[in-house]
């Protein structure tokens, strides 16, 4: 014999306590303020771990509700709050408990009917120790305050005694306290009290930044919708990371997906901060300057004037132009290339005088231009400081050529300068601190050719048989946080070339009377400009 029970009531009683069971949740994105400097806990209660500390005013998503807490996100940290703590909407349906609670208590009744005989399962708070019953009722508090905060339930209509209001600094600013059972549903007889510790939590959260105004979607992809627009001057934590998709909230608790390569990182996580972003970086630069030019030769037993010695300079015009790609790779490294394009035009160029100002032969101006090349990789350590310094190993190739107007017209090129190719690899290191304060960035670096350098020079205009050179750059560079994703920058750039030619060629131009030939060129830069990053 089988027993069967009527299908749709029990559909429906099961669907009914599943209502009451599950916590509420908010609508999507709802918002509340803080209206009193509060703290987020881990979870419901007081004595919870602190989470964060939030002021009066603060906005926050709410998350779900739980009967006198609110889940909620803000600051790129998700716990519970008090419901006393925060502003709630108009037309919130929710009941705020304001009883103090409490576990169970082993030894009292756990039961309690609709009558008043037995009770619910979850008897809490001051229910659970009968510290709203009248004297001398020791069972199950049923008299005193009928399982609601209210004197319905009492039925021998005794007013039940006031609850004890619990010491100043027992709880999170008088609010009242919500311990969470025990191991095996005990309790204590006794009002637990707060943690004492009031220092900061611990902050490890990822937090990171975008250059200019980038929308933040919904979902990991471009055609869901948009959850919020990130700008320049937000602070965006990291939540998760899906792909080349990176999941962020704002300080209101807002989330949503952005692309990994238009993030900036500004902490890596351990509270030391970190100035990598968290993926492809690009960055193009173009600057306007000067440059002053100076060569210095000198013939080892030649004569002491010109051709065996002597010193010509120039101002120039400068424009310098460069753009760099980088990939974050593992956590605290990256690498990429770099390119830069500088051009010097000499204005007016170099006057020179073969026989003196008393001599009868004319002066004249010879004008140049010189051309920078390099093309680098680059290798960088993420030094984990909250400037967001970055060591960078570098190593490519120098090209440098420079061109004399006219070169081989010597009633223009009176001075007989040839035209020079210089070329070789060039290893480096630099140093880059982005946010060496909230508006200034700082760049230094310094590169050399030391072995492998080539040097050519204008066919019958040699200086010496065996060319060699050796070269040293020292820069320096600030930029400047002017708009959003704009830099201005500044830069100053010292070029020192020494090099040695040997013996004279016989049939030169240059006609050396010594035995040997050495120069030493020095190039000042100054520069300003404007950076961009993508």
């Amino acid at each position: 014999m089988s027993v069967r029970f009527p299908v749709l009531p029990l559909v429906v009683l099961v669907g009914l306590m599943g209502l009451v069971a599950w916590p509420a949740t908010s609508h999507a994105n709802e918002k509340v303020r803080t209206n009193a400097n509060a703290k987020v806990y881990n979870r419901p209660g007081e004595q919870g771990k602190v989470v964060a500390k939030v002021k009066e005013g603060q906005a926050m998503t709410v998350v779900a509700k739980e009967g006198r807490w609110l889940k909620v996100r803000v600051s790129g940290r998700t716990g519970y709050i008090p419901r006393s703590k925060v502003d709630m909407p108009e037309g919130d349906d929710e009941i705020v408990r304001n009883t103090r609670r409490r576990a169970f208590v082993d030894g009292r009744g756990t039961k309690r009917g609709f009558g008043g005989e037995a009770g619910p399962d979850d008897r809490i708070g001051a229910d659970a120790t009968g510290d709203n019953a009248p004297s001398g009722d020791e069972g199950d508090g049923d008299e005193g305050d009928g399982g609601d905060d209210d004197d319905k339930g009492n039925k021998g209509g005794k007013k039940p005694p006031k609850v004890k209001k619990p010491p100043k600094g027992g709880g999170d600013d008088g609010e009242d306290e919500d311990p969470v059972a025990s191991k095996g549903g005990k309790g204590s007889d006794e009002d637990e009290a707060e943690p004492t510790d009031d220092s900061e939590p611990e902050d490890n959260r990822v937090k990171a930044s975008v250059r200019s105004k980038t929308v933040a979607f919904s979902e990991p992809s471009k055609d869901s919708d948009e959850a919020f627009k990130a700008k320049p001057d937000d602070v965006l934590f990291v939540e998760s990371t899906k792909g080349k998709w990176t999941e962020v909230s704002v300080e209101d608790g807002d989330i949503g997906w952005i692309l990994t390569s238009k993030l900036e990182m500004q902490d890596g996580g351990d509270g030391e901060g970190g100035g990598s972003r968290g993926g492809r970086m690009i960055d193009v630069r173009a600057r306007l300057g000067f440059t002053l030019v100076s060569q210095t030769l000198t013939s080892g037993g030649g004569t002491t004037k010109w051709p065996d010695k002597y010193t010509v300079g120039s101002s120039s015009v400068a424009i310098a132009l460069g753009g760099a790609l980088l990939y974050p790779y593992k956590a605290r490294y990256l690498v990429g290339g770099e390119l830069t394009y500088d051009i010097a035009k000499a204005v007016p160029g170099v006057a020179f005088d073969p026989d003196g100002n008393a001599g009868p032969m004319p002066s004249s101006t010879t004008g140049f231009t010189i051309h920078n090349v390099n093309v680098r990789g680059v290798f960088g350590y993420d030094l984990k400081k909250k400037s967001g310094a970055v060591l960078f190993g570098r190593l490519g190739y120098h090209y440098e050529a420079f061109r004399v107007d006219n070169v081989t017209d010597l009633t223009k090129n009176s001075a007989r300068l040839p035209q020079e190719n210089i070329s070789g690899p060039m290893l480096g290191v630099a140093l880059a601190i982005p946010m060496l304060t909230n508006k200034l960035g700082l760049r230094i670096n310094f590169d050399t050719i030391l072995i492998g350098g080539s040097l050519t020079q204008t066919k019958n205009l040699e200086d010496g048989a065996n060319p060699a050179v050796k070269k040293i750059v020292i820069g320096a560079g600030m930029t400047y946080r002017w708009k959003p994703g704009i830099d201005l920058s500044g830069g100053y750039d010292l070029n020192y070339a020494s090099l040695s030619f040997g013996a004279p060629v016989a049939n030169s131009m240059r006609m050396h009377t010594g035995t040997s030939v050495a120069r030493t060129d020095l190039n000042h830069t100054i520069s300003i400009g404007i950076a961009k990053a993508f």
